[in-house]
């Protein structure tokens, strides 16, 4: 069989690769399966009650990447013990009281859904997990509070199996490390920040359109950055040097931006330009000395302008960024130890948050009543379907496509569990038998899996066949039993597909609104003076631009992206004005000008912001206050923050109408 190394990129599918399946994408498959029979050996051995959870954990946990799969485990052991544990809690509050305990697991399970909206990935995932165990432990007892430590204790067992026997399999078996991936996304990634930056520095007009697609670009590392920690032993600097190197990439595009801003005819601004693109081609360490020379040069001038040493400055950083990127890179493929470790922030909006968390408790709230009118027998099973992928849909960007991919999933997994359960299994009770039968499923659910377009899909898929099968020893074969099952699993997917599409849907439009509001809001906290961590501000900008991008489209959509670069721009330079400004509060004659520059931050007046820039060079250059780089670095920040305000006016009032300005808190000229 022919082979090839990987998928493209964007998960898309050439001509070639649709006729021929990778060898390691069938390795994955089988791995999926090896683990499954594996959990299920083991489980049925101990003899656990409900030993299919080992198995459902296995096709959980089905990462393509050792990784993934280890982060998604620590995540799901942890989230199963705070849920195992809330579950002791509400059953000692709520001893035979049907009503209490419903309450107070759809109270929880609220409130698991709005700390996971704040976070992303298996984080995310992890806080949905430890709201609907509770269900899974208590609310299926519900009648029998007696039964709900050893269900607990089962449960816990269960996925410690399945978990301990997807990491065994994956270290046998020779699962690949996430880190080879993301070095080859970042790769590409570099590359067409460069390409982007020498069309930029070389006279292009700055394409508003490709910054933003660049901005979502680096953004989408974020996923395999946050599990690359868990790759190897020496994941930890791996992972720093990752976050360190994504971070370079915001900051490259954010100094050209800049650059783009300045006058071409200017003589300076062609020198450092030529020396930009030098450092693009890999003659950094030259870049920096020649820089650093023009910037004590012109500070040795009396005549020094704060232009030319904004400028300089500037292109220092950008240099700089482009060192602590190749730095990254380096120990993301070596595993050293980084030059810097950046953390990157979980930013997510409250209204989102509030909106999943009341989403999810009507749709809840809805499923329980309905159950308890319609009278269901073991209804309670329903409930805890409904609860559960309801919960799971808050955790993916799009809860409607999840539904339908659910919907899909069980389309497949319902036929394929009744044929292996009533006609494959009937003749023995071999484990044998059992598991070559649920090999081909899986097997084929594993390949679905690796398509980023079809994942859920295939892993979902695995997921429902199993819950379906629900292999036991001694294997029941009960035909009304497995009807029942597929009806609550059916009545749970109706909901949370009407749930996505009618209970406080969140539209595109929604999502746009949200980061403008948002825009204008840290655009007023960074012009006033909020205490922003400039690396986290930098990466929370990027990940707004890249939520917008994904939201947007049209003609509206380059018009609006515009502004909120413009506003973006504007909110980093002030923010870091301010935090250098802070820095060189020690000395007496900057210290004394700290109110003036703050109200020409405020004030939005360019030329008020050029002649503070000038007013603490004038010190630096008459040794009042010593070359201080904090200093150096404030001149830097006000002059970028007057040089933004002073091309970019129109489309920063656009949003900052609305923010600080009408509060009374500055005056824009």
């Amino acid at each position: 069989m022919r082979t090839a190394s990987k998928y493209p990129a964007d998960g898309s599918f050439t001509k070639e690769a649709q006729m021929v399946i990778p060898v390691h994408i069938w390795g994955h498959a089988l791995r999926i399966w090896l683990a499954a029979v594996a959990a299920l050996y083991v489980a049925f051995w101990l003899q656990l009650g409900g030993a299919s959870s080992a198995a459902v954990t296995v096709a959980i946990l089905a990462q393509p990447t050792r990784g993934a799969a280890l982060a998604k485990a620590v995540n799901r052991i942890a989230a199963t013990f705070i849920g195992a544990a809330m579950s002791i809690v509400i059953a000692g509050l709520f001893p035979g009281e049907r009503v209490g305990l419903l309450a107070a697991f759809i109270l929880w399970i609220c409130i698991c859904v709005f700390v996971g909206s704040y976070f992303r990935g298996f984080r995310a995932y992890a806080a949905v997990l430890s709201g609907y165990t509770v269900g899974i432990i208590t609310v299926v007892n519900i009648d029998t509070p007696q039964k709900v430590f050893t269900t607990m204790t089962d449960r816990v067992a269960a996925i410690t199996i399945g978990i301990l026997c997807v990491t065994l399999i994956n270290d046998l078996f020779g699962s690949p490390s996430v880190w080879r991936e993301l070095d080859r996304r970042m790769g590409q990634t570099w590359h067409d920040v460069r390409d982007y930056a020498r069309d930029v520095l070389g006279g292009a007009k700055d394409d508003s359109d490709r910054a933003g697609m660049l901005f979502a670009a680096i953004v989408g590392l974020r996923d395999e950055v946050d599990i690359v920690a868990h790759d190897m032993a020496d994941g930890r600097h791996r992972a720093g040097g990752a976050r360190s190197a994504m971070l370079a990439l915001v900051e490259i595009v954010q100094q050209v931006r800049l650059v783009s801003l300045l006058e071409r005819g200017d003589p300076l601004a062609a020198t450092i330009r030529d020396q930009c693109l030098a450092a693009l081609d890999g003659d950094r360490s030259e870049a920096l000395r020649f820089l650093a020379r023009l910037r004590d040069d012109e500070l040795s001038r009396p005549d020094a302008t704060v232009a030319a040493i904004g400028q300089i400055q500037q292109a220092i950083r950008g240099v700089e960024a482009m060192t602590h990127l190749e730095d990254g890179l380096l120990s993301l493929r070596e595993g050293s130890e980084p030059a810097r470790d950046v953390r990157l922030p979980h930013r997510k909006e409250f209204f989102f948050a509030l909106q999943n968390a009341i989403r999810i408790g009507i749709a809840v709230s809805a499923g329980a009543l309905f159950l308890v009118v319609a009278g269901w027998p073991a209804s309670v099973s329903a409930l805890m379907i409904t609860a559960n992928l309801c919960a799971l849909g808050t955790t993916v960007p799009n809860p409607s496509k999840f539904a339908v991919a659910a919907i899909l999933s069980f389309a497949l997994a319902a036929p394929t569990a009744g044929i292996v359960h009533f006609y494959l299994l009937t003749d023995s009770q071999d484990f044998v038998r059992l598991a070559i039968a649920i090999a081909p499923v899986i097997i084929f659910g594993g390949l679905f899996s690796v398509n980023p377009k079809i994942a859920g899909i295939g892993t979902t898929m695995i997921v429902i066949f199993m819950v379906l099968l629900a292999p036991s020893n001694p294997q029941t074969f009960n035909a009304l039993s497995f009807f029942s099952q597929c009806m609550f699993v059916g009545f749970a997917l109706g909901v949370v597909f009407l749930a996505s599409r009618l209970v406080w849907p969140v539209s595109e439009l929604d999502k746009q609104w949200a980061i403008v509001r948002a825009t204008e809001k840290t655009l007023a906290e960074s012009v006033t003076g909020g205490a922003y961590s400039l690396q986290a501000l930098s990466i929370a900008l990027a990940s707004r631009i890249s939520d917008y991008v994904a939201a947007a489209t049209g003609k509206r959509r380059s018009h609006l992206l515009k502004g909120l670069l413009a506003s973006n721009d504007l909110s980093l330079a002030s923010a870091a004005a301010y935090a250098h400004l802070e820095q060189s509060s020690d000395n007496p004659a900057i210290r004394s000008k700290l109110g003036p520059l703050r109200r020409a931050l405020q004030s939005g007046n360019s030329r008020r912001l050029y002649a503070g820039a000038r007013s603490v060079l004038r010190h630096m250059q008459a040794g009042k206050a010593g070359l201080h780089e904090a200093q150096l670095s404030a001149v830097t920040d006000l002059w970028s923050a007057a040089l933004v305000v002073e091309r970019e006016r129109r489309r920063i009032r656009h949003f900052a109408g609305r923010g600080f300005v009408s509060k009374g808190v500055g005056r824009w000229s």
